[in-house]
């Protein structure tokens, strides 16, 4: 293979796997975000603090169920009681369910598992069919390379039948009196 060629094939098979990851992994966030929703209960909880980091504010609250205190973290907050309730520790409405294990968040899961499928169909649409086209295209070129290295692979027994060379063995002897 040429070098322009390497570069564009390691380049798409790293998108494939990139988009192949990432779309699984949001499927299955979905999925159980999809069969949380079925189960999911809500309950008035509150802010305790708010953490700035890399990927944005992460809001950390707490709520009780069943007398059983819990506390979580949320990437997002989507469902204050009061206006400014997610920046001021104010209160929140927090889903949870313990299906299929322990979750909850501040906005319904069926938003989360909605917006999870948006993510990770497309990229698992793209992502994997790149990922097999490319590792196709790897395997036929580095196959095609392998043959333009043989110098046999051009021989064909077929289409030198009854020609031969100084090394050959003929394939029968046929001897003529008086020769």
């Amino acid at each position: 293979m040429d070098e322009p060629t390497d570069r564009v094939l390691a380049f798409c098979l790293l998108l494939g796997i990139a988009g192949t990851i990432v779309g699984i992994w949001q499927c299955i966030s979905g999925h159980n975000f999809a069969v949380a929703a079925q189960h999911e209960a809500t309950t008035v909880g509150r802010i305790v603090g708010i953490y700035h980091g890399k990927g944005g504010p992460t809001w950390h609250y707490t709520f009780t169920v069943n007398e059983v205190r819990f506390d979580d973290y949320s990437g997002v907050c989507r469902t204050p009681l009061e206006p400014g309730a997610c920046y001021n520790n104010g209160p929140v409405i927090v889903y949870y369910s313990f299906q299929p294990f322990q979750n909850s968040r501040l906005e319904d899961f069926s938003v989360a598992s909605a917006r999870d499928y948006r993510i990770g169909k497309p990229a698992l649409a793209i992502g994997l069919p790149l990922f097999i086209l490319t590792c196709v295209g790897i395997a036929i070129l580095s196959r095609k390379d392998k043959d333009e290295d043989d110098p046999d692979s051009d021989f064909d027994p077929d289409s030198q039948k009854g020609a031969s060379r100084s090394d050959d063995v003929p394939d029968s002897i046929h001897i003529a009196p008086n020769e």
